[in-house]
């Protein structure tokens, strides 16, 4: 028999969900005992046992589900829904919603936020479900949670990430901005499905952490020296390279931030935007409607742009329009994964680029790593040191492979040489390589030889 609603639901019940929760879920709370913490829902099917699941992760409270026809529930939410006033933000710490589950994502959230974690991994398996923590580039157990717990933990990630919980067999991305009220930090979530249940994700950008000064990332001041020459260059390519988790995106935050001026236009594509940087336009990539970096550079370069920033250069016709760019006036940062300086160089060759156009374009290529720094406190030599947690290490620290275009070498990639030929030729030139960076930041104390090692620096 399905359900009358006699009298207007009241507003204690009401704000327990937004009005896009109750439109997605077809379903409307009703009554709400403040006693026994049990919320009243009108549902489709009281059957349903995974929304009746999500419908008590979203509220915090335990759901009494009540049937009622769809087109009845549509109507209720709305001539009610919108004076309802909900007081439980979804990605905000300060919830005041008593649901262990809520309590317990914004405690792992917000114990990674303060102790410099970069990414949580949570992690559903067959005979555990894990959190992990990478801080400094490493992975490391945090917590092992309750088998049973992993459809809520999960799904309530799902809710405060704006993503859909009732896909379970589709990737998802999503964003979270989380403020426990000391600090607030943007997550980029992301959702793989897999044998036993949907990995999650989330990277926390922490705007805090931008890096303003190009000597914090572990230059020297002769490599500082050659990056300020060639920033303030009027037009030509500077590269970065390196692979996945090197500090290429900070490295090219920093570098915007220095030229930054009312009298210059800056722009900027990426995928996605990891950091909002004031007085430059930044865009995002968006593949679902064909905004790639090609579609999204062909267009920018008809707003006026003196230097542009491509977050990565993928393919031909990406490259062919960050050259030509380059070529044409402008300032042009991009990315490469490649393992060293003169690899670029080969790499854009590839990709289909003319020679003699790599060595018109390209001004200067930057290769880079990060290890861990040895901690300031202990030295790395106290077991017990509460700065470093005992590991011996607090914060990372960049290597560097600077290799500014000579004409020498812009001769030799317009003949044709090969990479071997390039780094030979560079060295000769005054290029320190990666292994003679980290061997000099090991000598001075900055790092160890096991964390060189590790990052295959050779």
């Amino acid at each position: 028999m399905s359900f009358e609603l006699k009298n207007p639901p009241p507003q204690s019940a009401l704000r327990f969900l937004s009005q896009e929760l109750m439109m997605r879920y077809s379903s409307i709370p009703i009554d709400f005992n403040e006693e026994k913490r049990v919320l009243t829902v009108a549902v489709p099917d009281a059957g349903d046992i995974d929304l009746i699941n999500d419908l008590q992760v979203a509220s915090g409270v335990h759901i009494l589900p009540v049937e009622a026809t769809e087109d009845q529930i549509i109507q209720w939410i709305n001539a009610f829904a919108e004076k309802s006033i909900p007081t439980f933000g979804l990605n905000s710490a300060s919830s005041k919603a008593n649901s262990p589950i809520i309590r317990l994502v914004n405690e792992i959230i917000s114990e990674a936020m303060h102790t410099g974690v970069s990414d949580i991994h949570f992690e559903p398996g067959e005979k555990a479900f894990l959190v992990r923590f990478r801080k400094d580039g490493v992975l490391k157990i945090a917590r092992k949670l309750p088998l049973r717990s992993i459809s809520e933990v999960i799904s309530r990630i799902k809710i405060m990430a704006s993503m859909d919980i009732a896909e379970k067999r589709r990737p998802q991305d999503g964003r979270i901005h989380f403020d426990d009220e000391s600090k607030a930090v943007d997550i980029r979530v992301s959702a793989l499905p897999t044998d036993y249940g949907q990995k999650m994700v989330l990277r926390l950008l922490d705007k805090g952490q931008i890096i303003h000064k190009l000597d914090s990332l572990g230059m020297t001041q002769a490599q500082i020296d050659l990056c300020e020459k060639e920033i303030h260059k009027p037009y030509g390519m500077f590269l970065i390279t390196g692979p996945t988790g090197s500090g290429k995106t900070t490295t090219l935050y920093t570098l915007l931030q220095m030229i930054r001026s009312t009298e210059l236009n800056i722009s900027t594509i990426e995928e996605p935007i990891e950091y909002k940087l004031e007085g430059i336009t930044q865009t995002a990539v968006n593949t679902k409607i064909d905004l790639t970096f090609a579609a999204a550079l062909r267009t920018l370069l008809r707003q006026d742009p003196d230097v542009i920033m491509v977050g990565e250069i993928r393919d031909r016709e990406t490259a062919e329009l960050a050259i030509r760019a380059a070529l044409t006036g402008h300032l042009v940062f991009s990315t490469l994964h490649t393992n060293d300086a003169p690899s670029a160089i080969v790499r854009l060759i590839d990709m289909g680029i003319e020679p003699f156009l790599v060595a018109s374009a390209v001004n200067f290529i930057m290769a880079q790593r990060l290890v861990r720094r040895i901690c300031p406190k202990c030295g790395g030599k106290d077991p017990n040191c509460l700065t470093c947690g005992n590991c011996g290490y607090k914060g990372r620290i960049g290597i560097f492979e600077m290799m500014p275009l000579t004409e020498t070498l812009r001769d030799m990639i317009h003949k044709g040489a090969s990479n071997s030929e390039l780094k030979k030729a560079a060295i000769q030139g005054g290029m320190k390589t990666l292994a003679a960076d980290g061997a000099d930041k090991v000598a001075a104390g900055y790092t160890t030889q096991s964390e060189i090692a590790a990052e295959a620096i050779v």
